[in-house]
């Protein structure tokens, strides 16, 4: 903490508002807390130990990140609980291999099959097993695997039959972003939270183990009526 005028800073500097950072974490685990979920917020933006002690001192559990740079250094600050939240290629899984080998209780993603079998090779050739969750595509925004396709039970089977730990599913709504009215903001939150909660039940039904149901964006977590079936909002 600085009481430095801004003018005399040398830059490129990180200034924050304390007060105001503090009441926005505190809203986000208290709305997460009446809903009834867990709360993994994502690290990207602040990049800052600090701010995520913070949000970990008022009930957060676990973070994600988008780099396993990202991770390197959360675990080195003492967070163990990591989800990546971008979908994992072979060429990566030396690197989160190391990490969990360190203590880190990474989760990885994957949408693919191929993606899949990558991981549950590199698993049997260093005798390791990989917590995995399947992104689930709500929104037809980004990435991943349709909440009603085939594709998503033969990716969880590959990992599943493969030895490797199916973690549960995520998703993110990144079309949340896109809108601005209340009625609209509702409606995705609605739509992302069944579309994940019906690619986890189909898991189950399947006779695949499905533990976490994660959704998450600002938008999203800040509109949804009600959660049912969801364990955590990142």
């Amino acid at each position: 903490m600085t009481t430095a005028p801004l003018a005399t800073l040398p830059t490129p500097a990180a200034v924050l508002d304390l007060h105001r950072m503090q009441r926005n974490i505190d809203t986000m685990q208290s709305r997460m807390n009446a809903l009834g979920v867990k709360l993994r917020p994502h690290v990207k933006t602040s990049k800052c130990v600090d701010v995520v002690r913070r949000q970990i001192a008022a009930g957060a559990s676990g973070v994600t990140v988008s780099t396993l740079k990202e991770a390197e250094q959360f675990l080195a600050a003492g967070v163990r609980d990591i989800l990546y939240a971008v979908g994992m290629v072979a060429v990566k899984l030396p690197q989160a291999h190391a990490l969990r080998d360190a203590g880190c209780d990474l989760k990885i993603i994957v949408d693919s099959v191929d993606a899949a079998c990558a991981i549950v090779e590199f698993g049997r050739e260093h005798r390791h097993v990989f917590e995995v969750w399947l992104e689930v595509d709500t929104d037809g925004h980004r990435a991943g695997l349709k909440p009603d396709g085939e594709a998503l039970i033969a990716v969880g089977r590959a990992l599943h039959e493969g030895g490797m730990t199916l973690g549960g599913v995520m998703t993110h709504a990144g079309a949340s972003y896109e809108l601005n009215t209340p009625e609209a903001l509702a409606a995705m939150a609605e739509q992302e939270r069944s579309r994940c909660v019906l690619a986890a039940g189909r898991l189950r039904a399947a006779g695949l183990p499905c533990a976490n149901v994660s959704v998450g964006s600002t938008p999203t977590a800040l509109s949804a009526k009600h959660l049912e079936g969801v364990t955590e909002v990142r």
